[in-house]
């Protein structure tokens, strides 16, 4: 028993100064969850063939570099997909809600999708703000570190 405290506190450690105050944005999120946080720059007198560019909220961007420096973002989260069956966006936000503390890997899975997804995909990091799996992320994450704060009887 001495032992799974000692583990437990050092994993809420972890997490704790990874996430450092990443909490701080869910009450953004809230705000821009079904917005749109991303448009498109043509130029005003750039010929009709040009490529538009991505433009993304600031607080979107500075989000997605505090996550990418956590060191929690895992470049294998595609295994997280298939162990889950994860096939759709609900089913993101389904798994994110049930995940206990001893699996809160699977959060950071799902939001690695995201946060390293669009290095290469940039529409990814809107849709999660859209869709709410960063927000939902955040709060269970949040939630899940209380709880298992608290200490046991």
């Amino acid at each position: 028993m001495e032992n799974e405290n000692i583990y437990r506190q050092e994993m809420l450690n972890k997490y704790r100064s990874a996430m450092g105050d990443l909490f701080r944005y869910i009450p953004w999120f809230e705000q821009k969850m079904g917005a749109k946080t991303m448009q498109t720059y043509a130029g005003n007198d750039s010929p009709s063939n040009s490529v538009p560019i991505p433009v993304y909220d600031s607080t979107l961007l500075g989000f997605v570099k505090e996550m990418q420096r956590t060191g929690l973002m895992d470049r294998n989260y595609v295994y997280v997909y298939s162990q889950y069956g994860i096939k759709n966006e609900q089913d993101e936000l389904n798994l994110i809600n049930q995940v206990e503390f001893k699996d809160i890997e699977v959060i950071f899975g799902i939001m690695a999708k995201y946060v390293l997804g669009g290095m290469t995909k940039g529409m990814l990091w809107s849709k999660a703000v859209e869709n709410g799996v960063f927000l939902h992320g955040l709060k269970r994450i949040k939630e899940l570190l209380e709880i298992w704060d608290q200490p046991l009887a």
